[in-house]
C-alpha cells in the first residue's frame, strides 16, 4: 500500500491600514481678522492617504456658529468660499456660500497619494451702505467660524 500526504502550514492574513495626515491637524486652515467688504483670505492644507490601502476620500463642513455684531448681520449669510485642489489642473472643489457647502466627494486615493487644497474665503463689497446699520455695515462686529472634516472610507 502507498500514502502520500503533504502540508500547507501557516496560512496567515492580515487587514490594511487607511490612515490619513492632515498638514493643519488640529489647527485652522485659515482665519482672517479685521475683515473688511471687498477682502479675501486664504490657506492652504495637504491631505495625504497614510494607509496601505485606497480610500475614497470626502470633505464636509459642520459646527457653524455666527457672533452677530451690533448690527444683527451673520457673517457667514454673505461670505464666499472657493476651494481649489493646486497642481497640474487646478480642480475648483467648490465655489459658493460660505455657509452652505455640501459634502465633497474627492474620489479614490492610492496609498500614498496626496492632494493640497487652496480655501479662499471673501467678504463681497456691497457697495455703499444706505444706512449705518444696513447693507455691508450690517456685518460690522460679527464673526463666524466653522469646521472641515475629511474622511475617508477603504475600497
Amino acid at each position: 500500500m502507498f500514502t502520500s500526504s503533504s502540508v500547507n502550514p501557516d496560512n496567515t492574513f492580515t487587514s490594511g491600514t487607511l490612515s490619513q495626515s492632515n498638514s493643519k491637524e488640529g489647527a485652522a486652515i485659515l482665519t482672517a481678522s479685521g475683515m473688511v467688504p471687498g477682502q479675501s483670505t486664504d490657506g492652504t492644507v495637504t491631505i495625504e492617504n497614510t494607509g496601505d490601502v485606497s480610500g475614497s476620500f470626502t470633505l464636509s463642513a459642520s459646527g457653524l456658529t455666527d457672533n452677530p455684531g451690533p448690527n444683527g448681520g451673520k457673517l457667514s449669510d454673505v461670505l464666499e468660499l472657493r476651494i481649489v485642489e493646486t497642481g497640474v489642473g487646478g480642480q475648483t472643489i467648490y465655489d459658493g456660500p460660505f455657509a452652505s457647502m455640501p459634502k465633497q466627494s474627492l474620489g479614490s486615493w492610492s496609498a500614498g497619494e496626496e492632494h493640497t487644497y487652496r480655501f479662499t474665503v471673501t467678504f463681497p463689497n456691497g457697495g455703499k451702505p444706505p444706512s449705518e446699520t444696513t447693507g455691508d455695515n450690517a456685518y460690522q462686529g460679527s464673526s463666524t467660524s466653522i469646521t472641515y472634516t475629511w474622511d475617508a472610507t477603504s475600497n
